[in-house]
């Protein structure tokens, strides 16, 4: 163990005479990275989960960095060795030595963080080396990669601390995760390692009970604290996972009370077979380890959850424990650094018993969840498919049934448990889908799920923000809305997950309108929509689907100003009426529901105030959409598409002329060209301003050779392109 004195040795003094240092930027292809780094700016990633490294080769006499970091404490290892502990001292991008006096010569530095957070991130900029030194050529990086996921024995949470009192404000500086027993295990294999650990956090709720705190939720985070950027694990594959969780279930659900209830253990029991799903879904091959320390209902709940998965059929997942060491914790409870390297030593048996280096060979084929299994009516010609499996999958079809590897189409988005098919089809059709998956090891869904539909497009289907929908059975009041009894409520609206707002807004001069701001009080997270089409979002994940059940990410008071600039958006601006529609949804149990909204113009015209009246629907589920006849209920002449859409070419094949349709929600400057297979452009850009509407496209295509052609047309940020067969 390292003992306190040496903390007096911490590098905490500014480098003198920086001018004549050479800076090497964060961006440096000869630095390498481990663990969860957050490279959304790459001359300064910045880090919040335990266990990051860096590593890189130099030469020179000394060596320092650029960190924005003043709490945080890490090991410079030079040349294999332990050199100092590093602790930065200044807030801001500040310059630090990290070592002086070396040979001057080839040598390398591995730049460890010891300690753990998860309120903020930390920032590297760089390294410094002598005036005419740089970087060198790194080894190689381990082949073989473990990620530790876990909670603060995971994380060695003041694993060097002098006895088992120690203050909570001293735990950082005698946190020495190199010596916690993930970095040994993977020390002792020569692997990389990632550690997804937080302490007090659980599989399902934290040490204090809140189920707000818990590993699985946080899981695909890139920063622990914040919900993006997501993590891409793409980037990089573990051979192992070792789980470690389930100390702090135990306290949070009053285990150490004797209060803990058999339907607690059951829901740990779920939600550990659940993230064993997400971790086999995102790492494919992966062998998994779960782990139990001493006590004896996680021991027995663990490895009955173990046992259930082999008999269901995953023989990619193991069960291990380890032993309590009398005398050896420190930090209220906490291992020591004998304690883990005890820990290790008993793992890493059970690790050599499942050879992790060689991937899970899985057996198992995907299954199809959920797909529309009944007929259905389409009342658009184009319109998505959507489907999920159970495990990561591609998913085809056909409009016979066919083996996986004979089915001659592909879902536009498909490889994960998600699918879509944007499918394009013609009136008075009806068409029988026949779907497969197969998975990255080749399993294949044995029997075909079937999809039957049709298409009419003389109805339409109307969304519940769509200007023509009918509203007419929905509440109306003034803003502020809000539950009965809340302060400032005008309008009292049902405890409801999720409540819909709706105004009619009439403009007789859009041209006029070049910006416009929409303001959105209240309470936990809203979705805001223009004549169907989403402008906004508060506290909901960028891009991410939701539904009516769908929670806010937090509990959080709203005072936001949408300010549209975007000339695509505010074209949606129509003459005449417009919709605007709002839904609100509240923060899982706890949270409530309040509404009140503004809208404003660029010269600061106020639009509708604050304080307006509204449609609201707050009967406790998602509007039904509504089918109506076009023509007698939707703009008698002209339909006006709420979506931009490009059709496929009719006829299909086609000899030598073919009309491409496509729709504009408003008005646009349209460029169209043609794309042979290789993606040479073999009719040049057209472009012209249209109106909002359908449109169509006459092609002749007489002086093109028989073969297949890519259609492609953009309209502003919208972008499509289609396939088509000239066959002379």
């Amino acid at each position: 163990m390292i003992k306190k004195t040496l903390f007096f040795l911490i590098i905490c003094c500014l480098l003198p005479n920086l001018s004549a240092q050479n800076f090497i930027p964060a961006d440096d292809s000869n630095l390498q990275y481990y663990g969860r780094w957050d490279f959304s700016n790459p001359q300064a990633p910045s880090h919040s989960w335990p266990g990051v490294y860096i590593y890189a080769e130099f030469e020179g006499t000394s060596i320092g960095a650029r960190f924005d970091d003043n709490f945080n404490y890490y090991n410079v290892f030079i040349d294999g060795e332990l050199h100092s502990i590093f602790h930065g001292t200044v807030s801001g991008a500040t310059n630090y030595p990290l070592a002086a006096g070396l040979s001057d010569g080839h040598h390398t530095i591995r730049l460890s963080k010891r300690s753990e957070t998860g309120w903020a991130n930390h920032t590297f900029y760089g390294l410094i080396l002598d005036d005419g030194k740089s970087l060198l050529e790194p080894t190689a990086r381990p082949e073989r990669k473990i990620e530790f996921i876990g909670d603060s024995f995971t994380s060695a949470s003041g694993n060097e601390a002098p006895t088992d009192d120690t203050p909570n404000e001293e735990v950082a500086q005698y946190t020495n995760i190199d010596e916690g027993f993930g970095p040994i295990i993977a020390r002792h294999y020569g692997a990389q390692y990632h550690m997804t650990s937080k302490s007090g956090f659980g599989m399902v709720l934290d040490w204090q009970g809140n189920f707000d705190n818990n590993v699985p939720d946080r899981f695909n985070r890139t920063n622990i604290q914040t919900a993006t950027p997501l993590w891409d694990f793409e980037q990089w594959m573990p051979n192992l996972v070792i789980i470690g969780l389930g100390l702090n279930d135990y306290s949070g659900f009053g285990g150490w009370e004797g209060t803990l209830v058999q339907s607690e253990t059951d829901l740990y029991k779920t939600r550990y077979h659940e993230f064993l799903s997400t971790i086999r879904d995102v790492y494919p091959g992966v062998k998994i380890i779960a782990v139990a320390p001493h006590v004896e209902w996680i021991r027995t709940t663990v490895s009955e959850i173990i046992d259930e998965e082999n008999a269901a059929g995953n023989a990619d997942v193991f069960y291990a424990h380890y032993s309590y060491y009398e005398g050896g914790y420190v930090n209220h409870g906490h291992p020591n650094v004998a304690t883990h390297h005890g820990i290790a030593s008993e793992l890493i048996p059970y690790i050599d018993a499942i050879d992790p280096w060689q991937p899970y060979d899985d057996q198992t084929p995907p299954v199809i969840t959920s797909y529309p299994d009944s007929s259905f009516i389409s009342y658009d010609n184009n319109f998505a498919i959507k489907i999920v499996t159970d495990s990561y999958a591609t998913v085809k079809y056909d409009f016979s049934d066919q083996t996986f590897e004979a089915m001659q189409h592909t879902f536009d988005v498909t490889g994960k448990r998600n699918h879509v098919l944007n499918f394009s089809g013609e009136h008075g059709v009806n068409y029988t889908l026949y779907l497969k998956a197969s998975d990255a090891n080749g399993n294949t869904t044995p029997v075909s799920s079937v999809i039957t539909f049709s298409i009419d497009t003389t109805k339409a289907l109307l969304n519940w923000n769509d200007l023509k929908f009918d509203d007419s059975n929905w509440g109306m009041g003034s803003s502020k809305f809000g539950l009965e009894g809340a302060a400032g409520t005008v309008t009292a609206v049902n405890d409801v997950t999720t409540v819909y707002f709706r105004k009619i807004l009439r403009i007789d001069d859009p041209s006029s309108i070049s910006a416009f701001g929409i303001l959105v009080k209240g309470s936990d997270a809203a979705a805001v929509y223009l004549n169907g089409v989403e402008i906004g979002r508060i506290n909901f994940l960028t891009g991410a689907e939701f539904d009516y059940s769908t929670p806010a990410m937090a509990s959080s008071s709203i005072n936001k100003m949408f300010v549209i600039t975007d000339s695509n958006i505010v074209n949606l601006i129509k003459t005449g009426e417009n919709i605007i529609a709002v839904e609100m949804h509240k923060a899982e149990e706890n949270g409530r529901i309040s509404f009140d909204s503004q809208m404003i113009n660029q010269a600061n015209q106020v639009m509708y105030t604050l304080g307006s009246e509204w449609r609201f629907y707050d009967s406790g589920n998602k509007p039904a959409p509504q089918i109506v006849d076009i023509a007698s209920h939707v703009q008698n002449d002209e339909r006006m598409p709420n979506k931009f859409n490009l059709s496929q070419n009719y006829p299909n094949p086609f000899n030598p002329v073919t009309t491409i349709r496509f729709n504009l929600p408003h008005s646009a400057k349209v460029v169209f060209s043609i794309y042979d297979n290789l993606g040479r452009q073999v009719v040049g850009v057209a472009e012209s301003q249209k109106p909002a509407g359908v449109h169509e496209i006459e092609f002749d295509g007489s002086t093109l050779a028989s073969g297949i052609y890519i259609y492609s047309i953009s309209a502003g940020l919208w972008r499509d392109s289609k396939k088509m067969a000239l066959i002379k």
